[in-house]
This record gives structure tokens, sequence and C-alpha cells, in this order.
């Protein structure tokens, strides 16, 4: 049995991020463009809530310095394909 995150594709796992993201910035996602920036919109207590969240939505474990260094709504979905991938 295959794991169901690998099997999205990137267009799905872009807009899975996405839409958590607008959950908890509780904004429209198609109002997020690639280059929205976070940092100005997650504080320390949001940081964990949107970690929790991307885990649940795309069932996988996120480790709690995964956010340093994700100042976009790009870097993010990066980083997520390049860690579900590995």
């Amino acid at each position: 049995m295959s794991d169901p995150v690998v099997d999205l594709t990137v267009v799905e796992l872009d807009s899975a991020v996405r839409a958590v993201v607008a959950r908890q910035l509780r904004v429209p996602a198609d109002g997020l463009a690639d280059e929205h920036p976070l940092t100005l919109e997650l504080d320390e207590a949001a940081r964990p809530r949107l970690l929790t969240a991307m885990g649940e939505a795309l069932d996988a474990t996120f480790p709690d310095d995964f956010l340093d260094g994700v100042a976009t709504i790009d870097d993010l979905t990066s980083a997520v394909r390049v860690s579900l991938r590995a």
C-alpha cells in the first residue's frame, strides 16, 4: 500500500499546504500569493499550530524547527515538498 502523501501531485500538495495556511491565517487561499510573507503573520504561538495543522492535513510529522528560514508561501511549499519526498 502506498503512502497517500507521496501519491499527491506537486499541484495537489501545494494546494493542500496553501489551504492549511489560509485556514490558520483566516484568509481565502486564493488570496495567498507565492511570495506572501509568512514571517509577518506567524508569531511564535501560531507557528506550532501551523505545523500541527499541516501534519494532520498531510499525515506527516514536521520537526519543531521546520519553519526556520521559511519566509513565504513558496518557501513553505518547497520545504514541504522536499521533506515529504525525501
